[in-house]
């Protein structure tokens, strides 16, 4: 019983962080903004951050962590999903995260995203996406290769405000991915 409790508290204590920390970063640099600034905005001491955190971009990393997860668990749950859908519900994960995305290219952090993507999607698309018969070596640039395009397609997009639908993104990325 007592570890429900912690695990409930270190989950409602991390996103009282992270909403904290989105909350400041739409007033101010993220360099400029302290873990003190932090932790009274989230209600939180300086100890509850960090016993969660070790640097302020770790709570962007957990939050990016959490989001890949989830994206992938959604995937892994439906038995028969096709290229289109994975890649729209890429953009529909993100929409939601317009908050963080907005703060991350405004902070230039987006590289951020771009590490954890590429791990994430290496092996999205090495399971799930990229059924080719190549080499090992041809298998690892290639997916490099659109890992690197995913990320600044994403960031792009966030840059003019999401304007388009995620179903209308997944159409531009299938469509380059099959030429």
């Amino acid at each position: 019983m007592v570890n429900k409790n912690n695990d409930l508290q270190n989950k409602i204590t991390k996103e009282s962080i992270f909403t904290s920390l989105m909350i400041l970063m739409e007033k101010k640099n993220f360099n400029d903004i302290s873990v003190t600034e932090i932790a009274k905005k989230a209600g939180v001491s300086r100890m509850a951050f960090y016993r969660n955190y070790n640097l302020k971009e770790d709570i962007i990393i957990n939050n990016l962590d959490e989001f890949f997860k989830e994206y992938s668990n959604q995937i892994l749950s439906s038995e028969k999903i096709n290229n289109y859908e994975i890649v729209c519900l890429y953009f529909a994960h993100f929409r939601k995260h317009e908050r963080l995305m907005k703060n991350l290219n405004n902070s230039n952090l987006t590289y951020i995203i771009l590490e954890r993507c590429t791990g994430f999607l290496h092996l999205l698309f090495q399971d799930i996406m990229f059924m080719r018969s190549c080499s090992e070596e041809e298998d690892r640039y290639c997916i490099e290769f659109l890992a690197g395009g995913f990320y600044k397609v994403l960031i792009e997009w966030a840059k003019n405000g999401m304007k388009e639908s995620d179903g209308d993104m997944a159409k531009i990325v299938c469509k380059l991915i099959k030429e």
